[in-house]
């Protein structure tokens, strides 16, 4: 069925966008030869309030928006068919391509 693991791969991408923001496979490396780095992965500039730019709001889409929302970041969004009034209805800002999208965007 359409969108039967849309929730599945929106928390994964969630995982990616903290995994490389707080660098947590780096981390576990270093503390698996011993080392604690703690200058160099303390560096993060976290989720909340970063911008991320989604494009296509199909299924997965959409509960990736609902999940950074959550995360408190700023939300744009770009889809062929996406409308600004859905967007809205989203709490996303509707970008009139893919390019404006991600201008300036953290991810």
């Amino acid at each position: 069925a359409a969108g039967a693991n849309a929730v599945a791969v929106a928390e994964l991408t969630m995982a990616h966008l903290l995994n490389l923001d707080r660098r947590l496979c780096s981390q576990a490396e270093s503390l698996r030869r011993g080392e604690w780095r703690r200058a160099e992965y303390s560096e993060a500039r976290g989720l909340f309030g970063q911008t991320l730019a989604v494009l296509g709001v199909g299924h997965i889409g959409r509960e990736v928006v609902l999940r950074a929302k959550a995360f408190g970041m700023e939300v744009r969004v770009w889809s062929r068919s996406l409308t600004p009034e859905a967007a809205l209805e989203m709490g996303a800002t509707w970008c009139r391509s893919p390019e404006s999208a991600v201008d300036g965007a953290y991810a």
